[in-house]
């Protein structure tokens, strides 16, 4: 039976959004890779015609840390699954889960009850 091994994620942090925010995330990514924090955004690591599903569930199994960003659209249904992902893997851990409500987020947006 073939084994499935997990590769390590040289990235500081998951930047976990919905895709109709990707304006603002991206200009965050910028200003945290300016601060020396490296991270993971699909649109900058993912292969083109690649498997993401795989590349982002690797990435979730051994980064540090996660930003989830919500903005007016609140969560898209990829990353919603990346929610659920996140949450389960880093109670095991211990890692953090960082919220950023986005500029345009409702006053309080429809969340997972643990985030």
């Amino acid at each position: 039976m073939p084994t499935t091994t997990r590769t390590a994620c040289t990235y500081d942090t998951f930047l976990c959004h919905n895709s109709r925010d990707k304006p603002f995330v991206r200009k965050i990514a910028a200003i945290l890779k300016k601060k020396r924090i490296k991270p993971w955004l699909d649109e900058w690591e993912l292969p083109p015609g690649s498997v993401w599903q795989r590349h982002i569930e690797q990435c979730i199994g051994s980064i540090r840390s996660a930003i989830v960003f919500v903005g007016s659209n609140g969560t898209g249904p990829w990353q919603a699954f990346e929610i659920e992902a996140l949450l389960r893997e880093f109670a095991d851990r211990g890692c953090p889960i960082i919220l950023v409500l986005l500029p345009n987020a409702r006053r309080r947006p429809k969340l997972p009850l643990f985030l």
